[in-house]
């Protein structure tokens, strides 16, 4: 893993705000307005949408027909420019892998808008691992152990995570394709999803293929912009594989204009997972918090719940008897301090006691002591008394 790789790194993969403009309070605005209109179309897309998915699975030879492709492509409102590809014929009748960056789940709805007979490698797209079945229209796959038995064109994403496209490129993982002897050609997608005075997010942070289709069917339009343009990439005699890697990021980086990341989608997964577990560890420990102070609060109702959180985490414990020790300590002291203050002490010439008589019975200040001791038993032991009665009578209600 990337040594020095942080979320605050990773979370400029994504986009954090759903709408980005110069003139932000006026793009959230007209955002207010067009919601009714993005609800009702993100309705009528869903409806079509489901009849289509029902359709290709009746009849899979619909997943390779242009027309049909079209139609998927309108209704999630998918508009795919190109101009590098001045002969889609020499494409769609060659036999080769397209290499790719990753950015939304319908990437491969793009460019099958081009080139028709697609398929794609099968592998594990971190992040993206519970997949949702819209978003695998049209979408067919091909083992990478078949690819050289396979005499059609196929697609693979070799960031295996999709990201928003504008930030960096992840390392690439090439293993699947890497005793393949097909040919292989970069294809670099950018997308954009305009907006008035603004745009829209491609792919929010936290975000996963029900998420994608959703910005999909409730956004206007969204543009796919597709480079061809690259040659071919061979991989030279006496070039390793991982030379032969980064020379095929390199190339699309430079044409996408772009940063190379220097870590990778494990890498990226490693570091979510350890960021969620911190979460989910914070969440945990507040909700004990948040139960031992209720439950402080029921046997010493005088007590504010903000002062009993104080009082939680200077003692470090979810100890309920230390806590309602250190909140005694407090009152007490508390106490002592007021009447300290309301009867000054009169400075009086002292008399030094000199019977043996002073070992035998205790000094003000001992009786004082021993006063606020006994106190402090007290009613911790009827803190606790009355603690343990509830729990037993609770116990005899669910018995």
């Amino acid at each position: 893993m990337a040594s020095n790789l942080t979320y605050s790194q990773l979370v400029n993969l994504y986009d954090q705000s759903f709408i980005q403009s110069k003139r932000r309070y006026l793009s959230i605005a007209l955002l207010i307005l067009y919601i009714p209109i993005g609800l009702g179309l993100l309705l009528i897309r869903l409806s079509l949408l489901l009849l289509l998915c029902a359709a290709a699975a009746a009849v899979p030879s619909l997943n390779s027909n242009h027309t049909f492709i079209n139609l998927v492509s309108l209704v999630l409102g998918i508009y795919t420019q190109t101009d590098s590809l001045t002969e889609p014929k020499d494409f769609i009748h060659s036999k080769q892998i397209f290499v790719a960056n990753h950015i939304t789940c319908f990437d491969h709805v793009s460019i099958k808008a081009l080139l028709n007979k697609l398929y794609s490698v099968e592998s594990n797209d971190y992040l993206n691992k519970e997949s949702f079945f819209l978003a695998n229209i049209l979408k067919k796959n091909v083992s990478a152990k078949k690819l050289d038995s396979f005499g059609k064109q196929a697609l693979y994403f070799a960031e295996n995570l999709a990201t928003n496209g504008s930030f960096k490129l992840l390392k690439f993982n090439l293993d699947c394709i890497k005793d393949s002897s097909m040919d292989v050609k970069p294809v670099c997608l950018r997308c954009s999803r305009p907006f008035l005075f603004g745009t829209l997010a491609v792919n929010l942070i936290e975000s996963n293929q029900l998420i994608n289709l959703i910005l999909f069917l409730f956004s206007p339009v969204t543009i796919f912009k597709i480079d061809f343009s690259l040659d071919k990439l061979s991989r030279q005699s006496g070039e390793s594989f991982e030379q032969w890697t980064e020379s095929i990021r390199h190339s699309m980086a430079a044409k996408l204009g772009l940063e190379l990341a220097d870590f990778d989608a494990q890498d990226l997964e490693a570091v979510w997972n350890q960021q969620h577990n911190q979460v989910q560890i914070k969440n945990d420990q507040n909700s004990q918090n948040e139960r031992l102070a209720l439950q402080i609060k029921e046997i010493l109702p005088y007590v504010s719940l903000e002062t009993i959180e104080q009082h939680i985490r200077l003692s470090s414990s979810l100890d309920i008897d230390t806590v309602m020790a250190s909140i005694l300590d407090s009152d007490s002291q508390e106490s002592s301090l007021l009447r300290t203050q309301s009867n000054p002490v009169v400075n009086q010439p002292k008399h030094v006691i000199t019977s043996s008589k002073s070992s035998i019975f205790p000094t003000r200040n001992e009786r004082k002591k021993m006063s606020f001791e006994e106190r402090k038993f007290e009613l911790v032991n009827k803190a606790r008394k009355r603690y343990l009665a509830r729990d037993y009578n609770l116990s005899l209600t669910d018995s």
